[in-house]
């Protein structure tokens, strides 16, 4: 039964509603709802199914709560209706509806009815038709489960749970080192890394604006730098609460970088120059092809008042993803590429400030979470996966962990710079093992660092063997100190790039004595 000419709203309900998000307007006779940049509510397939008197009590409650909360609780409320209608086949919700609909559900899915209770709750409330007394009582003498919470944090799935600490470090040491190869932009770069470094929400990232971006002194001196996150999930709307989070020099110089960059598109796409206040206001990850329909600055005024200029939030995650594919970042778990989105930056900031020893307060702090209920998954099940890595397992994890980002060279003079003594990376005792391709001051504490550089070049007859087994002994002798494997494990990915190169020497060494075979 089609709605679309009908909905049985009268005239003066069907006035334009406003939403939640300042700049969305909609109509009850509409058959789509833009609610934000990123939400938008298809009403066709659930109108299809509903009889006229359900049909206009469940418009109008759905506007309520796109008029009072946010576009994602709207959203979330008519999906999980859609859903509930299509499963039983009913017209109406009464209590057959909802029985037969809870009998459909397994216990992992359970809390879907919890979302569609909440809302036929405040339906009723509201007094509009389709919701009898019947319902309301049936549903107040049910107990829901929730949804279970951590799942993947407590077995440290390695597709959806926390990032292992050497795939955190080789997503951001990859992002970089794709950024340096012209792999991906800028804006991509400071999008992975804030997101790495924060385990914010795509969305809070894609509300973020250039005057978002602080940097002061404090009382000696001393600089500070402070990205002022806004809040994406405490149904304070758009751009109306923010939590701070202190970056290192490093990001903030990335950040910074790519903020100038931003402004000074945004004023050739405009056609005009903008003032300092005009300039805070610019999105710090823009909307461009929003940027380049305006042609005037009033109308630049309004639309930075709503989040119309800003990038859409999967964009953000759109973005993560198609670095570490053109970085080829891999999991040393799996084999496979890394599974990534930013929900598993923000399991790992949990888990590692719970290995750390922080409690529920602190974790809730970090996470930006309004309460400790979800932060406790971290507290009660600790995952413990940083593991004793001796010589067989670096050899084992070598291929997987993608560590080593250089060249192998057959000899000094086949190298890049090879010609030239100052390029020659030395052990601690002065043993050559390979060359610097990169022109420039490098103030990494070599060698280690260089195993895992993209300008190293490491010689088919270089000593790598004894850095290797110098990394194991250090690593075990940093357990000894400590007594602490997480500091110990720094070194880790640092050993699988040396095994990787020493795999790489046996395999080009064998190639010479078949092309010298062939030869004889």
């Amino acid at each position: 039964m089609v709605k679309a000419e009908n909905t049985g709203i009268s005239d003066s309900a069907s006035k334009t509603r406003k939403g939640f998000n300042k700049g969305y307007d909609f109509s009850l006779n509409d058959k789509i709802w833009t609610l934000s940049k990123d939400i938008k509510i298809n009403l066709e397939p659930v109108l299809m199914l509903l009889d006229d008197e359900t049909c206009e009590g469940f418009i109008q409650a759905l506007a309520f709560y796109a008029e009072n909360f946010s576009a994602v609780s709207a959203s979330i409320a008519c999906r999980q209706c859609l859903s509930m209608m299509r499963a039983t086949g009913a017209q109406q919700i009464d209590s057959d509806t909802l029985i037969n609909y809870r009998a459909s559900l397994t216990k992992k899915n359970e809390w879907h009815l919890g979302t569609i209770r909440t809302f036929l709750k405040k339906w009723h409330e509201l007094g509009y038709p389709g919701i009898n007394d019947d319902v309301i009582t049936l549903l107040k003498g049910w107990r829901i489960k929730g949804c279970i919470k951590g799942d993947a944090v407590k077995r440290m799935d390695p597709i959806e749970g926390p990032l292992s600490d050497a795939e955190l470090q080789s997503f951001n040491e990859g992002v970089v080192m794709a950024y340096e190869q012209d792999l991906i932009t800028l804006s991509d770069l400071a999008i992975c890394l804030i997101t790495s470094s924060t385990g914010r929400r795509p969305i809070q990232i894609s509300h973020m604006r250039v005057a978002d971006l602080i940097c002061g002194s404090n009382t000696k001196g001393e600089p500070y730098y402070i990205l002022n996150v806004p809040r994406g999930k405490q149904g304070d709307g758009f751009r109306n609460s923010f939590k701070a989070f202190a970056m290192t020099e490093e990001l903030w110089v990335v950040v910074n970088t790519h903020v100038q960059s931003v402004i000074k598109k945004a004023e050739e796409s405009l056609g005009f120059a903008l003032t300092e206040k005009e300039k805070l206001q610019l999105p710090m990850f823009p909307n461009e092809d929003a940027l380049q329909e305006l042609s005037f600055i009033d109308e630049y005024r309004e639309l930075v008042k709503t989040d119309k200029l800003h990038i859409v939030s999967r964009g953000i995650t759109k973005v993560i993803q198609e670095a570490v594919s053109a970085a080829d970042i891999f999991s040393e778990r799996t084999g496979e590429p890394l599974a990534i989105n930013a929900r598993r930056f923000r399991y790992t900031t949990g888990t590692r400030a719970a290995r750390e020893g922080f409690g529920e307060l602190v974790i809730a702090e970090l996470l930006d979470h309004s309460d400790t209920q979800n932060a406790g998954v971290y507290i009660k099940n600790i995952p413990e996966h940083v593991k004793r890595l001796d010589e067989a397992v670096g050899f084992q994890l070598a291929p997987y962990a993608q560590a080593f980002a250089g060249v192998l060279v057959d000899s000094e003079k086949d190298a890049k710079r090879g010609e030239d003594a100052t390029s020659r990376v030395r052990t601690e005792e002065g043993c050559g093992i390979g060359t610097c391709g990169e022109h420039g001051f490098c103030g990494a504490n070599v060698p280690i660092p260089c195993y895992t550089c993209m300008h190293f070049q490491p010689w088919l007859d270089g000593p790598h063997e004894e850095v290797y087994k110098h990394l194991l002994g250090e690593r075990e002798r940093l357990i000894e100190i400590t007594g602490d494997l997480q500091v110990a494990a720094t070194l880790d990915r640092s050993i699988t790039a040396v095994a990787d190169v020493i795999q790489r020497c046996e395999s080009r060494r064998v190639e010479l004595m078949q092309e010298q075979g062939a030869l004889q």
